[in-house]
């Protein structure tokens, strides 16, 4: 398989966040958050592997400031790292205020998603060709984390 560019499967959603997003603060509820992020990982995930992906983990969620209601929420999902069958997506999430303008960064974190097979089981993909210094960052940090999280499974098999 050719590698494929990162910018090939970044993917953006737009979501105007209305009362039904809203908890008891009034500002968006942030598994409400964490669900349209996913939803635009698994869009990225899916452009990469051209076949289904499933949601392994969610790392580092930063929730830096709150959404409220009328905001424009602006999803952004790159994948920077690649193994056999998994990958590595940043998504960044930006609040707009509709009227002025202004922009605030409100959410980041990195989603792993596995390619499956049509029996559900893990099925090789394409490796990610990286193409900005933010990619090569990003991927350094992703392989430190994937060793880990592969030195944990095999301690806890021994265990």
């Amino acid at each position: 398989m050719e590698p494929k560019p990162a910018s090939a499967s970044e993917s953006r959603l737009t979501w105007i966040v209305a009362p039904q997003d809203l908890n008891i603060n009034g500002t968006l509820f942030g598994g409400q958050l964490l669900a349209l992020m996913d939803r635009v990982a698994a869009i990225a995930a899916m452009r990469h592997a051209r076949q289904s992906c499933v949601t392994v983990s969610i790392d580092k969620v930063d929730f830096l400031a709150p959404v409220r209601h009328g905001n424009l929420l602006d999803l952004t999902a790159r994948i920077h790292f690649t193994a056999r069958t998994s990958m590595e997506i940043y998504v960044d999430a930006w609040a707009e205020q509709p009227h002025s303008g202004e922009r605030t960064h409100v959410c980041a974190a990195f989603f792993s998603f596995v390619a499956v097979d049509q029996n559900q089981r893990p099925a090789a993909i394409p490796q990610v060709a990286l193409e900005t210094d933010r990619d090569r960052e990003l991927s350094r940090e992703a392989t430190a984390r994937y060793e880990a999280r592969k030195a944990a499974r095999a301690a806890k098999g021994k265990a």
